[in-house]
C-alpha cells in the first residue's frame, strides 16, 4: 500500500492546476460555485461552533453543530493547500498579468522544467465555440471522419497552430485543458520587448525602422496565407518584438482557415479602426479574406509613420462611414517619402478587387529599397503544414480538476483515504 501511495504521489507531483479569482484565472460561474461553497462552508462551520446558525447546512463541509476544532483545522488546511496549489498549472508557476487580449487574460508563466518564462493565454471554451470567427474549419471532405463535438474543431485548429513554424509567427508551445472547466490554457513563447507600437502615439518610426518591421510582418502574413489562414486582426499591438528586434505576428484568435484560393467572409472581426471598407458596408454579400489583411497591414504601416489610424471616430457608425467614403489623407508632418505613401495608398484602395496583392507588396520599391534588398521568395519563405489525426489527438494536454488533485494529495500526505475536508468521516483505509 505504501509503495502504491508513493507512486501515485510521484505522478501527482508533476500535475498542478491553478484557479484563483484574485489573480485573473477565473472559474466559470457554475464551476467556481464549488470553491465558493468550500469557503462559505468553512465559515459556516465556525459559526456553528460559536452558536450561530448557517445557511449552508447541506454543504458536505458542514458537519454537526458540535464540530471540533480539529475538524476545522482540517478544513482550513485543505483550503490553504487549495490556495497554495492555485498559483501553479502543471509545471507552470503563474505570475503577474501581462494584459487582456481580445479572447482572454494573458499571464506570465514560469516553466520549472526548462527554467524559461512563457506567456499563458487563458480562454473560455464556450466563448471560442460561440465565436464564428475562431479558425472555423470547413466541413470534412468526402470520406473524411466527422468531428464528434464542436470543441474537436477547435482542437483541430489548435493542432494547426502548434505546427506553424516561422520566424515571424508567435510559437504556440502547448495547450492545457481541464475537461471539467470552461478554461483553455494556451502557452506561447514570451516576447519580452512587447508590442511594436502603442497607438495613438507621437513617437513614430523612421522609415528604415518601419520598413524592417513591415518586412517582417509581410513575410509572416504571407506564411499564414500560404497555410490558407486569414489573420483578420493585423494591427501594431498584435506585432510583438523578439530579443533580436524582429517582429512576430501574435493573437490568431479571430483567424480563419479557408479552402481554395481565398476565404469568403460575411462577418467582420478584429479591431474596428483596422476594418476594410467591404467588412463594414453592412451588406450580406461575401467578400474575400486576403484583401482584409492587406488593408489592415496598410493601416498598420500608416500608424508606423504617423502614430495613428487614418480613419477615426468615437462612434462606430461614423467610423464605418469614414472608412467607406473618406479619402486617404497624409498629414504634412512627419515627413514621409512619396514611395512609402504610394505603397500605403495602394494597400488602402477601397475596392478590394483593385487593392494591391501580397506578391506586389513584396516587390514594391519602398519595401525592397528600390530592388537592392529583395524579400525572400514565397518558395523559400513558406512550407505547407499538414495536420494528422494524431496531431489533433495530442495537441491538447488533459489535466485533472484542481479540487480532486488537492484532495488526493492531502490524503497521500496523511497516508489516509479519509477526506480531510469532511467532518466526522470514518477512515476507510490506513497504512
Amino acid at each position: 500500500m505504501e509503495n502504491a501511495l508513493k507512486d501515485t504521489e510521484k505522478k501527482l507531483s508533476k500535475v498542478k492546476l491553478g484557479n484563483r479569482s484574485d489573480s485573473g484565472i477565473l472559474l466559470p460561474s457554475n464551476e467556481g460555485s464549488e470553491n465558493r461553497d468550500d469557503v462559505n462552508a468553512l465559515k459556516a462551520s465556525k459559526e456553528s461552533d460559536s452558536g450561530h446558525s448557517s445557511p449552508h447546512s447541506t454543504n458536505p463541509f458542514n458537519g454537526s453543530q458540535g464540530s471540533s476544532a480539529k475538524s476545522i483545522d482540517g478544513k482550513a488546511e485543505f483550503l490553504q493547500n487549495l490556495e497554495k496549489e492555485s498559483e501553479k498549472l502543471n509545471q507552470y508557476h503563474l505570475k503577474e498579468d501581462l494584459g487582456q487580449g481580445s479572447y482572454g487574460m494573458v499571464r506570465l508563466a514560469y516553466n520549472e522544467d526548462d527554467k524559461n518564462h512563457y506567456a499563458m493565454k487563458i480562454l473560455s471554451k464556450k466563448k471560442l465555440l460561440r465565436q464564428a470567427g475562431f479558425l472555423r474549419r470547413p466541413p470534412p471532405r468526402k470520406g473524411g471522419k466527422k468531428m464528434s463535438t464542436p470543441l474537436d474543431k477547435v482542437y483541430q485548429e489548435i493542432a494547426l497552430l502548434k505546427k506553424l513554424d516561422h520566424p515571424n509567427i508567435i510559437k504556440l508551445v502547448e495547450v492545457l485543458d481541464d475537461p471539467g472547466q470552461d478554461k483553455l490554457y494556451m502557452v506561447f513563447e514570451l516576447m519580452r520587448k512587447g508590442e511594436v507600437m502603442d497607438v495613438p502615439t507621437t513617437e513614430t518610426f523612421t522609415e528604415d525602422k518601419a520598413r524592417n518591421y513591415f518586412r517582417d510582418a509581410t513575410l509572416g502574413l504571407e506564411y499564414l496565407h500560404f497555410q490558407k489562414i486569414i489573420h483578420r486582426d493585423i494591427k501594431p499591438s498584435n506585432l510583438l518584438i523578439d530579443d533580436q528586434g524582429h517582429v512576430k505576428i501574435a493573437d490568431l484568435g479571430v483567424s480563419q482557415e479557408f479552402i481554395g484560393h481565398d476565404l469568403e467572409v460575411t462577418t467582420s472581426a478584429g479591431t474596428p479602426a483596422f476594418h476594410a471598407p467591404e467588412a463594414v458596408s453592412g451588406s450580406d454579400e461575401k467578400y474575400q479574406g486576403k484583401p482584409l489583411d492587406i488593408w489592415a497591414l496598410g493601416i498598420t504601416l500608416y500608424c508606423f509613420m504617423y502614430g495613428n489610424c487614418p480613419f477615426q471616430s468615437e462612434h462606430i457608425l461614423e467610423l464605418h462611414s469614414k472608412i467607406q467614403e473618406d479619402p486617404l489623407v497624409f498629414p504634412d508632418s512627419p515627413k514621409v517619402s512619396s514611395s512609402c505613401k504610394d505603397l500605403i495608398t495602394k494597400m488602402l484602395i477601397k475596392d478590394p478587387l483593385k487593392r494591391i496583392k501580397m506578391s506586389e507588396v513584396k516587390v514594391h520599391p519602398w519595401v525592397t529599397c528600390n530592388g537592392s534588398s529583395p524579400l525572400t521568395s514565397e518558395k523559400d519563405n513558406c512550407h505547407l503544414v499538414t495536420v494528422t489525426e494524431e496531431d489533433v489527438k495530442t495537441c491538447v494536454k488533459q489535466i485533472p480538476r484542481l479540487d480532486t488533485l488537492i484532495l488526493v494529495k492531502a490524503m497521500l500526505k496523511r497516508k489516509s483515504f479519509r477526506n480531510p475536508a469532511f467532518n466526522n468521516s470514518s477512515e476507510l483505509t490506513k497504512t
